[in-house]
């Protein structure tokens, strides 16, 4: 009994994390799942090919998100490889496989219209439970935990099921609700919070490997628009520039943006702390979110690539559009972090929203390369705008 009771012990026991915690195999393997995810949000805006699709991936992108940077949040505060970190962690890989399954019908068909939201309110459940458990004797942090999701889970449930059963038009209303719902509620009642942040190295790699989970799927649209074609020096000559886009906005974050970010974490304890890396996780989704479009725009570009058609609207939208969406939230994540707002970031944002028009009255090669030169703008050196940090 005694071994069974030591047992049960070491399996529901919180590990907490320290300054020096990284990102552990275990995390990695839930972030597998969102590879997956993130495949088949982009899947099924190509296969919609409309504004209307546009909006339905948005608002799957932000339930996922929302349950991703929940338990980013979560694993800085216990070893996600250790006791009940473990157990909420490997519960939540299931849940959102379970959900990612349902997505290329999730507004189409009932079932999985009802398996995507229920399965997103039942990894937000897993979380508040072992988020709860996780913050032992800290009664400010569990009245934190209980305040901020006993008043996001009601709202943004009611808005996912009423919408999985609605259908149609309702439901694209309803689940884009439920996604700014969640994001206001959490950001209103953490304000002046107890929420904490023990370690930014470990935010800092959560955050970069979302990132690269983004940029991996607009590798894998380039490659399976391209197989579509015999490889000729035109599929050749687009695959490459889509490879460039993609190399540009891997440059536009990682060389200089990620560390910065970092070390201005780093650099705060406590609320402030908590506060920055709060802005940092809401300026993420528009990040991701805009590779994502990119992703779809160069899908779009791939598969048409042979033909003498020009992109198009739909395509120019997602590959510029995500482009703009994508070059202003890093410009505004770079002033957030770090006080500097760099004018090449604002110019290129701007740049690849006016282009859009041009853009999808262009051919293949010469739009791709128009997107690259625009993406590569904030590479070169350039004078930064500063501002008072806060």
């Amino acid at each position: 009994m005694k071994a069974q009771a030591a047992s049960a012990q070491r399996v529901m026991a919180t590990v907490p994390t320290t300054e020096e915690h990284r990102a552990t195999p275990l995390e990695l393997f839930f972030d597998v799942v969102y590879v997956f995810a993130f495949t088949q949000v982009t899947h099924l805006m190509t296969a919609e090919a409309n504004p209307v699709g546009i909006l339905q991936g948005l608002a799957v992108f932000g339930v996922l998100w929302w349950s991703w940077a929940s338990y980013a949040w979560l694993t800085n505060q216990l070893h996600a490889g250790r006791g009940i970190g473990r157990l909420g962690t490997l519960a939540a890989i299931v849940l959102v496989f379970a959900l990612a399954l349902a997505i290329p019908e999730a507004f189409h068909d009932h079932s999985s219209r009802v398996v995507f939201a229920g399965g997103f309110i039942a990894v937000s459940v897993v979380y508040t439970a072992v988020t709860f458990v996780a913050a032992g004797t800290d009664t400010r942090l569990r009245r934190q935990v209980l305040w901020t999701m006993g008043t996001t889970i009601v709202p943004v449930s009611t808005a996912l099921l009423a919408g999985a059963l609605l259908g149609g038009t309702a439901q694209l209303v309803l689940w884009l609700a439920a996604v700014v719902i969640e994001g206001i509620t959490v950001r209103v009642t953490s304000r002046g919070g107890a929420w904490r942040l023990p370690s930014a190295t470990h935010f800092s790699e959560r955050h970069q490997l979302v990132v690269i989970l983004a940029l991996g799927e607009s590798i894998i649209s380039i490659g399976s628009g391209a197989s579509t074609h015999h490889l000729d020096a035109e599929i050749l000559g687009a695959a490459m520039l889509a490879v460039g886009l993609a190399v540009a906005l891997w440059w536009n974050y990682f060389p200089h943006l990620a560390d910065a970010a970092q070390h201005a974490i780093a650099s705060r304890a406590g609320e402030s702390r908590a506060s920055l890396a709060t802005i940092g996780t809401y300026l993420h989704a528009g990040i991701v979110s805009g590779v994502l479009l990119v992703a779809v725009g160069l899908a779009t570009a791939m598969h048409q690539a042979e033909t003498a058609r020009a992109l198009g609207g739909f395509g120019a939208t997602t590959l510029s559009g995500g482009l703009a969406v994508y070059l202003m939230t890093t410009a505004l994540y770079e002033q957030s972090m770090t006080g500097q707002a760099t004018r090449a970031r604002w110019l290129a944002a701007l740049l690849a929203a006016i282009s859009i028009p041009a853009l999808a009255e262009m051919p293949i090669l010469p739009g791709l390369l128009l997107a690259v030169v625009i993406g590569i703008i904030p590479a070169f050196p350039r004078p930064a705008l500063r501002r008072t940090p806060r």
